[in-house]
């Protein structure tokens, strides 16, 4: 995914150098950098390293516009941090700010749902005949759209590497809770395409 517009063009106004930036740095040490001088080649760095995957999460997670317009918004957010203390987990704060953001774009869309589940019905008569007709990765999306959106999160997220323990920080959720989550979106994926992966 490119670079949303407004935030392209925040980074064009000016020409950012990137000659004096340590480009081995961890993040941490980049957004402490960012958040102590406001240089845009801070954040450039920051955006390179997680845009693509701030968007891929929020793509699994509501329409292509509605990802593009809340991954513009987390960065608009970031770029407005006025805070003098540092995330210690710059990756699980960034995915933080873009599902709360999410989760308030799809309120005032009317979109979001609640769903536990204990409580989903889904529905069965024609999504196996749609599966069987599809190539591989085609079944598995479709499997994991049709998770509700708390299941389809937890999975994701340890898709992109997050560890119980920030899953569970960055939803503000049991552990518990998110290995239920993960246990209940797996038998669904296995019962719908006969795999986890």
């Amino acid at each position: 995914m490119n670079l949303p517009s407004k935030i392209r063009g925040w980074f064009n106004s000016t020409q950012t150098s990137l000659t004096n930036v340590d480009m081995s740095a961890s993040p941490e040490k980049v957004m402490a950098q960012y958040i102590a001088t406001g240089k845009k080649q801070y954040l450039s760095l920051l955006v390179g390293e997680f845009n693509l995957a701030l968007y891929h999460y929020l793509l699994s997670q509501s329409d292509k516009a509605t990802a593009e317009d809340v991954v513009q918004i987390t960065w608009l957010k970031v770029m407005k941090t006025q805070s003098s203390v540092t995330p210690t987990h710059v990756k699980s704060w960034l995915f933080t700010i873009a599902r709360n953001t999410l989760i308030d774009e799809l309120r005032k869309q009317n979109r979001w749902q609640h769903i536990e589940f204990e409580d989903q019905i889904a529905t069965e008569n024609s999504l196996e005949q749609q599966l069987e007709t599809k190539d591989k990765l085609a079944q598995f999306n479709q499997a994991l759209s049709t998770l509700p959106f708390l299941q389809k999160e937890a999975f994701i997220l340890q898709q992109e590497g997050f560890s119980l323990s920030q899953i569970s920080d960055l939803t503000s959720e049991s552990q518990e809770t998110i290995k239920s989550r993960l246990r209940y979106a797996r038998n669904h994926l296995k019962n719908k395409i006969g795999t986890t992966s």
